[in-house]
């Protein structure tokens, strides 16, 4: 039955009541389109493949979808409204989930500097979960204080960022250190040997004739006789020592704590040795014989590059001598 109240209006109020009902019914619609938009992006954030967790302006839980819950394992009982990240944090370090932390260290040094990213929300972190996975966590803040954070998983990246590091650091034919890890790990000792006093030795080693190698048996049997030697020069040394493939048939030694003269004549002695042995590739047999030129830390310099610009010079020495031999640098 339509209102009485309608007949005793104005033309004017009719219009005002009439305009005041179209915007309750406009306030209405777009609580209904809210509404299912609110539900259309709550099942779109199920089915994204990113883990995504709301924590309020107090670090408190408020919302998350499965992916959150299925990468820590975590509990319908752990997940709770209100408990704090911290707290997810410490089930994480329990667990074992996060295996080894990136740039945000371990254990609770990884929860510290966790909750100081989680005061700026700026940038990134990455860890390593115990499963071997690398994720990423992004958070970012929200209008109402609190805070968004997607977690990525980003393990193919790291992988080829740790190929693309091994291939700048290692010669692919040997899989030995090329110079650029020579340089980045030979500064390190020698910084290290100068404040324990210690002396190091520098063994530049150059393959004797090798190109007649290559001409009589190939480059490929001429490869093969590289990653020979190369593993027969490795299996000499410490663990402690460097070695690196410098050039084509060109090695560099750095021999470090507390070698003496005498020690490191012997090791280049030693490595000449290792080459005699015939070797065995394809059917075909023959030997190499090595020239190896030495110098001496801090006698002949304090640097690598001039340690290895002398060790050349003795190397040369050495070749001058009749090759297959050692020599020791001389000013």
């Amino acid at each position: 039955m339509t209102s009485p109240s309608l007949y005793h209006l104005s033309k004017e109020q009719l219009i005002t009541r009439l305009e005041a009902l179209q915007a309750e019914c406009d306030q209405l619609r777009l609580k209904s389109l809210s509404q299912q938009a609110g539900m259309m992006f709550g099942e779109a954030v199920e089915q994204i493949s990113e883990a995504v967790v709301i924590y309020d302006k107090d670090g408190g839980l408020l919302a998350w979808n499965q992916n959150f819950a299925d990468l820590y394992g975590y509990t319908p009982e752990e997940l709770k409204p209100g408990v704090h990240f911290s707290e997810l944090g410490r089930i994480d370090l329990e667990r074992g989930n996060v295996a080894v932390g990136d740039e945000y260290g371990d254990g609770q040094e990884y929860l510290k500097r966790k909750a100081e990213y989680r005061t700026k929300l700026e940038g990134s972190f990455v860890v390593r979960l115990k499963d071997g996975r690398w994720i990423k966590t992004t958070d970012r803040p929200m209008g109402n204080g609190g805070f968004v954070s997607v977690q990525v998983d980003v393990t193919e990246l790291k992988k080829l960022e740790e190929r693309m590091r091994y291939m700048a650091q290692h010669d692919m034919l040997t899989q030995i250190p090329n110079r650029n890890l020579l340089v980045e790990k030979g500064a390190f000792v020698l910084a290290t040997a100068k404040r324990s006093n210690e002396k190091c030795a520098v063994l530049f080693i150059d393959i004797d004739d090798f190109k007649t190698v290559n001409d009589t048996f190939g480059h490929a049997i001429g490869d093969d006789v590289l990653r020979e030697i190369a593993k027969r020069l490795h299996n000499r040394l410490r663990e402690t020592d460097l070695i690196a493939r410098v050039g084509g048939d060109e090695f560099i030694v750095l021999l470090s704590q507390q070698f003496d003269d005498v020690t490191a004549q012997k090791v280049a002695e030693d490595l000449i040795d290792q080459m005699k042995h015939p070797f065995y590739l394809d059917g075909c047999q023959g030997t190499v014989g090595v020239s190896i030129g030495i110098s001496y830390f801090p006698a002949d310099s304090d640097n690598l590059d001039g340690l290895i610009q002398k060790a050349d010079t003795a190397m040369y020495q050495a070749k001058a001598n009749g090759k297959n031999n050692w020599a020791v640098f001389k000013s």
